[in-house]
Formats: structure tokens, sequence, C-alpha cells
């Protein structure tokens, strides 16, 4: 590593690595605390006034960024020098223009969640049959197998269990073509039939991310419908406008984000501080330390408001994602809405309350809410 830049200790280096660095697929076990290096991040921050660190973490040397203006020239300004470290989501073909039947299935599967107590495995098995039939059709609706493997194999490449990640990488691919040889109209299968005439290997990678992607959202609808129980005055703005609701996912997604870090590998020599950073190395951006960082006066606050009121627009962390991400913010809020249009949650846990800054580790598992259903207003002869 380039000399001339400020070293983190060996300690200090584990430690952001177990916190920041990302193991190769956006998702994080229920529980896993994100901010749990926010203290030490400061300290570095005001340590070296800002400039980048080096640190020596599990998976080898990466320069950390620190400042807002060191993550611009990263994710923005010089992006074409900074390539993903792992390669990002080929999105195919044109998936939006099935918006309307992702919607339809959303609120489907939404019905299902309007009573009793909804806790998160009830609500993610029912999410994850909305990602299958989104992705595969209705005949995958409960292939509950389909999502085990799948989750296993992520588990696998953390792990670096080659073997066994072969194996389950053979199992899920074999039921993979069972559903995409359907084709069923309104799903990513059946889009990929219409566009292909054989399906390649990188279009079943596309159907794989995107049921990765549109499943990994399950812990941002439990914290948001957790959220709405415990602020009244949120849950009744969001039940009568979209938009609202909207914001308050964003606003979860915000408070406990499923992707603690930004990894990127230098794609040539770059210049830091009069210090050359090789090609081909790390750069860790720690997103979830900023979207919490103590200069917002929001941080620690449920403030859907910001994602409306161009707030949230000035924040480099907060720059509008790929379709795929507005896709799922789609898909995500209509199931929500499908839930409060017929039941109000109530808390059935006080993990969360409206009267104290909110953890910042949050564990999902014990998340609950009691649903109340709604009486309709009979209709006026």
């Amino acid at each position: 590593m380039p000399r001339g830049l400020p070293r983190a200790t060996a300690l200090e280096g584990l430690r952001l690595a177990a916190a920041l660095n990302p193991r190769g697929a956006p998702h994080v076990p229920p529980g896993r605390d994100l901010l749990r290096a926010r203290s030490l991040l400061a300290e570095l921050e005001s340590r070296y006034g800002g400039r980048p660190v080096l640190v020596r973490g599990l998976r080898g040397p990466a320069l950390l960024v620190l400042s807002k203006r060191d993550a611009l020239r990263v994710l923005c300004e010089e992006r074409e020098d900074y390539a993903p470290a792992v390669q990002e989501r080929p999105l195919g073909p044109p998936v939006d223009v099935l918006r309307p039947s992702f919607i339809e299935i959303a609120r489907e599967e939404a019905g299902e969640l309007t009573g009793g107590v909804v806790d998160y495995r009830r609500l993610d098995a029912r999410w994850q049959r909305v990602a299958r039939r989104c992705v595969y059709g209705d005949g995958a609706a409960g292939d509950e197998e389909l999502t085990r493997l799948l989750a296993d194999i992520t588990r696998a490449g953390r792990r670096r269990a080659g073997r066994r990640h072969e194996i389950l990488s053979g199992r899920y691919d074999t039921r993979m073509l069972d559903h995409l040889r359907r084709a069923e109209p309104g799903s990513v299968a059946g889009l990929i039939a219409e566009t292909s005439e054989r399906a390649t290997s990188r279009e079943l990678m596309q159907a794989a991310f995107w049921l990765m992607g549109l499943g990994v959202t399950a812990a941002g609808l439990m914290q948001t419908l957790a959220l709405l129980a415990a602020h009244p005055t949120h849950r009744k703005a969001a039940r009568a406008d979209p938009d609202y609701l909207r914001a308050c996912l964003r606003e979860a997604l915000r408070l406990w984000p499923p992707v603690p870090a930004l990894s990127r590998v230098t794609a040539r020599d770059t210049e830091w501080y009069g210090a050359v950073l090789p090609a081909g190395a790390t750069v860790l951006v720690p997103l979830a330390a900023h979207q919490r960082g103590t200069r917002l006066p929001y941080a620690n606050t449920f403030t859907p408001e910001i994602w409306l009121d161009g707030t949230a627009a000035h924040e480099w962390w907060a720059m509008p994602g790929c379709d795929g991400v507005h896709l799922t913010l789609v898909v995500g809020t209509a199931f929500l809405g499908g839930i409060l249009r017929a039941a109000r949650p109530k808390p059935a846990s006080r993990v969360l309350s409206p009267h104290r800054p909110l953890p910042h580790t949050l564990n999902v598992s014990r998340l609950r809410v009691t649903m109340r259903p709604v009486r309709l207003k009979p209709a006026r002869p």
C-alpha cells in the first residue's frame, strides 16, 4: 500500500472490516450492528482531519474514505476510475414494463398480513412469495426451497466455501431452469423468453439477481411497518398518500441500511493526497455512518419528510439508485399499502418508541405488530 497516507492499527482495521466490509451480496443477517464502528470512524476522521485511512482487514488492505468530499470523488466525479468490487446487477430486459403486474402481486400477497400478529418471519415468508412470483411466475410462489438455496449460496460465498457453493449452485440452477422454462407472462422469466430464444448464463444471473434484490427488502418492509405502528401520525399520512408511504420505506432503509458500505476497486493508479493508490486497490465508502452522521439533525429520528421536501436530495448518500432499486421501492410500497388499506398496525413489542432516539442496532426478529382490521364505511346508496 502507498506511503504518505494515515494507517489504522491492526485492531482498528479488523473492527472496521467486520462492521463495514460488504460480503459480496446485499444481505445482512437480522440483528447485525451496521453502525458499531460509528464512534471509531468519527475518531479517525477527527484524528486525521477527514483524510482517508489505510486499513488492513479480513479481505486484505483497503482505503477507507471518511469525508463527503472524497466520497463524491469516488462515487460521482471520477466514478470511471472506481469499479464496483462486486459485479453490478445485470438488469437485462426492460423489467419496468412489468410494474403493473408486480404491483398487483404485491397487493394480493399483502392481503394475508391484515390480521393477527405480524413478525419478521411471517412477513418475510409472504414477501418471498412476491419475489418468486415476480421473477418466475405463479408456479414458483410456493417454492420455498428455491429461496433457501439462494440464501445458502450467499452464505457459502461469504465463507469462501468453494465446494459447498458449487453443489448448492447446481441445485439452485436446476430448480431455476424449471421455472424459467415455463416463461410465465408477467414475470421476469416470461420477459426473458420474449427477448431471447434461449436463456443464456447471463440471463440466468439476471433472474437470480432479481430474486435476491427483491428478497432482501423484507427487513426494510418489517422495519417500516414497525415504525408506522409506533408513530400514529406518520401511519395516518402514509395510509392516505402512496408517496408518503414510499418516503417511510426509504427512511427505514436510511436508518438501518441493508448495505453498510459501498466497495470500489481502482481501475488505474489514482492520486490521494500526494500518495499513489495502485490499480486494483479496494476503496470503502462507509455509507451507514454517513446516513446517520452526527451533523444530521434528524440522524436518529424517523423523519420521512426529508424524502419529500428536498432535504435528502442534497445528501450524496441519497443519490438516485438504479432502475432495479426504483422498481423494488415501487413494489415494496404497494405491498405496504395493501396491508395498510385493510388493517392498522399496533405495536406488539416495545423495541421502537416515538419518545426516544431510534437504536443504531435493530434485530428485526424482535419486531412484532398487531394488525387491527379497518372498518370500511358502507357505500352511500
